[in-house]
């Protein structure tokens, strides 16, 4: 409550000054003078950060009508020591307070609570006087063990530690195996430890406690040990030494609630360098670059969106002139530079039909190509018996096909899709829909409709399945116009576009005359959809 007051209090702050402004046709900005205003506070308050060392910064803003003058932090503990402190005279409209980690020592303070005391004032002699709280905690993520070590022949059974960097997940770089045995265990002392080794070298270790089977599946050279102590599942990878200032990386932002799940971990690639190999943004989109998945730690982020991101800056934030699609993402950990690269748009350019009820069968190379009526938007009218189903294909090849989704009705899937169904054989409009992922199946039976047909604009005249994605019909026109539509009512119908073609939706057909006429439409997917008119 106390974080969100001091929000609502600052944009109050900043909002009085806007209207201010917009009440004085004269006011010059350089008279504008507003209290200090903190804009980063690290350690953040109610936050968490991991024993082992931190700094402590600040960074204040203010009107330059009333420049920053002074400031100080303190650091203290729970029982209200002082741990460390700093003062400054401040300057100009934009200042900071930093205080180095190894100048107290922060490595050495034990985990509980602390509290942060910030008092600023400018010239004149406006102030801001603030106290946090954040607390130091054994670790940032969950696991089921305190501590994790890995022994082994390569350093004569002697205990080597591994580091928490994710929920359940603990890592070793640069463990030079010998291509001997080695085992997992939770404290350095043996007669009380828990054990575990991986005997089937199935690349998941088992509770071995009380001189159970080692893990002796050949592992050797320089490596990088991970072992999750929820799963039991564990990876040794050749070890390669990247600089880096952050441990772990995340995408955290509107597409995840900024907490995550779904998670999108970065990759550690090469010196500083991390790459998120593949994410869909949409315009509007935000998110930041986090150190972990619940933002604790640092994260960066950049409000001009503009490559160069600043620790603890504003969401990033997806501009118009973006296109909704799946991006990869490079970030530098040193020269906080980043890029966003576009990979490929999020529906197939061509999709094709294909299924043991469809007239390709199953086989790729003859499956029939779809009609695109908009960006991701897809049609087809074809005849379909019920059976064993269909899929839908993105090339005439089985790489990158989709099903429906048996969880989801009207959805499609790639991974875990069934066959899509009809219940009966017809002649079906199928539509998909890759904006939302949907798909629709629509038996249709066509008639004509209009003044110069039979039943008026009343009643279709049934038109009869001829072959193909051809329907037929001999009638008696008078004058007038006609269209066709399926299922006697307008949600599918066709109409002139020009010359002979037709589309949904489409103008009214005019009739040559009174008389007798055979009328076949065709809706080829392909040729597109056409209509022939031929007097009797």
């Amino acid at each position: 409550m106390k974080k969100e007051m001091k929000k609502i209090l600052s944009i109050l702050s900043l909002a009085s000054v806007v209207i201010f402004i917009a009440c004085q046709e004269d006011f010059e900005v350089e008279n504008l003078s507003f209290p200090p205003n903190v804009i980063v506070l690290q350690p953040a308050d109610n936050g968490q950060v991991p024993i082992g060392g931190f700094d402590v910064k600040a960074v204040i803003v203010d009107g330059p009508g009333s420049p920053l003058a002074s400031g100080s932090i303190t650091l203290k503990d729970a029982a209200g020591n002082t741990v460390v402190t700093e003062e400054k005279d401040m300057s100009g409209t934009r200042d900071s307070l930093f205080i180095e980690g190894s100048t107290f020592d922060a490595a050495s303070l034990g985990v509980g609570a602390y509290t942060l005391d910030l008092t600023v004032t400018d010239t004149d002699g406006q102030s801001t006087v603030m106290q946090t709280e954040f607390e130091i905690v054994n670790s940032l993520y969950v696991s089921n063990e305190t501590e994790m070590y890995v022994s082994g022949d390569f350093n004569t059974w002697g205990p080597e530690a591994l580091t928490l960097v994710d929920n359940y997940t603990w890592e070793i770089d640069n463990v030079n195996l010998t291509g001997s045995k080695f085992k997992f265990r939770n404290n350095v002392d043996w007669v009380v430890a828990d054990d575990w080794g991986d005997a089937d070298c199935n690349g998941v270790m088992a509770i071995t406690t009380g001189g159970g089977p080692d893990t002796d599946c050949g592992y050797t050279g320089l490596v990088n040990i991970r072992f999750n102590d929820e799963t039991l599942a564990y990876t040794v990878s050749a070890a390669v030494t990247y600089a880096k200032n952050v441990n772990t990386l995340f995408l955290l932002g509107n597409i995840n609630n900024f907490s995550g799940p779904p998670d999108y971990p970065f990759e550690h690639t090469a010196d500083n360098t991390w790459i998120l190999n593949e994410v869909r943004l949409k315009v509007g989109d935000a998110f930041k670059f986090a150190e972990s998945k619940t933002f604790e730690g640092r994260n960066f982020g950049d409000a001009e969106f503009d490559g160069q991101a600043e620790e603890f800056g504003g969401n990033i934030v997806m501009p118009v002139d973006q296109a909704d699609a799946f991006y990869k993402i490079t970030f530098n950990d040193n020269t906080l530079a980043y890029t966003i690269e576009l990979l490929r748009m999020p529906y197939p350019d061509n999709l094709y039909l294909v299924g043991g009820t469809t007239a390709a069968g199953w086989d790729p190379p003859s499956s029939i190509p779809f009609r695109k009526t908009g960006e991701g938007q897809f049609e087809i009218y074809a005849y379909i018996n019920a059976g064993d189903g269909f899929k839908f294909l993105e090339v005439q090849d089985w790489a990158g096909d989709w099903g429906a989704d048996p969880n989801n009705a009207g959805k499609i899937i790639q991974e875990g899709e069934t066959n899509a169904q009809v219940a009966d054989a017809g002649f079906y409009r199928v539509t998909v829909n890759y904006n939302d992922l949907s798909y629709s199946v629509v038996e249709t039976n066509w008639g004509v409709i209009g003044n110069a047909s039979p039943g008026g604009w009343d009643a279709d005249t049934d038109m009869t399945y001829v072959s193909g994605t051809t329907w037929g019909i001999d009638v008696t026109l008078g004058a007038g116009e006609y269209k066709f539509r399926a299922n006697d009512d307008w949600a599918i119908n066709m109409g002139v576009d020009t010359g002979d073609l037709l589309r949904q939706d489409g103008g009214n057909i005019a009739s040559p005359g009174a008389g007798d006429y055979h009328i076949e439409m065709d809706l080829d997917p392909v040729a597109g959809y056409t209509y022939t008119i031929t007097p009797l």
